[in-house]
C-alpha cells in the first residue's frame, strides 16, 4: 500500500519535460506505405525531480522519508502536469541519495521519480454529471436567449 509524501516537505521541483514511452510502433517497408502497429495499453510516465531543503531539520525529515520508500515502494504525489495538481502514484527509480549543500542551509536533492501512467483527468471526471449539467445549461440557454421578453 503506497504511503502518502508527508506535506511538511518541500515540493517537488519538476524537471522541464517528462519522458513517457509510445504504445505503438511504426514500420516503413522498402515499398508500399508505413503502418501501424499497437503493442501495449501501457505508457509509463517519468519525471527528473529536485527537492530543495531549507533547514537541516527538512533535509532530516526528508531522509528518512527516503528510508520509508527505500526498495522501490511507492508513495502518493501530487504532481503538476497540464491539468492542475493531480494525485499519481510514484516510486523514486533513481533515488535522492546524495544532496549538494548549496548554501549554509539550503540541501539540494535530484532523482527521477516513474508512474505507471499519467493520470488523466478524464478519469476523474464523471459523465453522468457532465451530462445533466449539459441538460441544465440548454434549458436555461433556451430561456435567456428564445423565451427572454
Amino acid at each position: 500500500m503506497p504511503i502518502n509524501y508527508p506535506s511538511t516537505l518541500p515540493d517537488f521541483k519538476m524537471g522541464k519535460q517528462r519522458s513517457q514511452q509510445q504504445t505503438f510502433r511504426t514500420s516503413q517497408p522498402f515499398n508500399g506505405p508505413m503502418y501501424i502497429e499497437k503493442f501495449t495499453d501501457e505508457s509509463p510516465v517519468a519525471w527528473n525531480v529536485t527537492i530543495d531543503c531549507r533547514n537541516q531539520i527538512q533535509a532530516r525529515q526528508f531522509q528518512a522519508f527516503l528510508r520509508a520508500v527505500a526498495n522501490g515502494q511507492p508513495f502518493n504525489k501530487f504532481i503538476l502536469t497540464e491539468e492542475g495538481y493531480i494525485e499519481h502514484e510514484v516510486r523514486f527509480i533513481e533515488m535522492p541519495l546524495n544532496p549538494t549543500q548549496k548554501n549554509q542551509f539550503l540541501w539540494s536533492y535530484s532523482g527521477v521519480i516513474y508512474a505507471v501512467a499519467l493520470v488523466q483527468p478524464d478519469a476523474l471526471i464523471d459523465d453522468e454529471l457532465i451530462y445533466t449539467w449539459l441538460q441544465d445549461a440548454d434549458i436555461i440557454d433556451n430561456a435567456l436567449n428564445n423565451l427572454w421578453g
